[in-house]
């Protein structure tokens, strides 16, 4: 007969998930405003920002995008990678939510880099 304990509990799977969308959410200004100054990203009804001087002109058009719906999608992949993260850890909580918030700063840097693509 074995025994089955659960590594990690519900509630925490779904704090870690929680970290991970809001983080996802809330990196996205900072990561595009990251990927304007090394690259490029596109202003809503303008030019691409481009270089240091218009980091903070980058950071309010991903605020924009993220109002127009990129937020639901950042949100639900920053949610599952929290989740997955979670599970894979295990018990220890701290270290799931810093890995969280990595992943999901990951996520955003990665959404800046395809919207600055097209």
């Amino acid at each position: 007969m074995t025994i089955q304990d659960e590594r990690t509990s519900g509630l925490v799977l779904w704090a870690v998930a929680a970290w991970g969308a809001i983080a996802a959410v809330l990196t996205a200004p900072i990561a595009a405003a990251l990927v304007g100054t090394l690259v490029r990203f596109p202003i809503p009804f303008g030019d691409h920002a481009r270089g240091i001087e218009e980091a903070l002109n980058a950071g309010m058009a991903a605020v924009f995008y993220l109002v127009m719906g990129e937020g639901f999608v950042l949100a639900a992949l920053g949610a599952a990678a929290g989740y997955f993260i979670a599970r894979a850890l295990g018990p220890r909580l701290i270290r799931a939510l810093a890995a969280a918030v990595g992943a999901a700063f990951g996520l955003a840097v990665l959404g800046a880099l395809i919207l600055a693509a097209f």
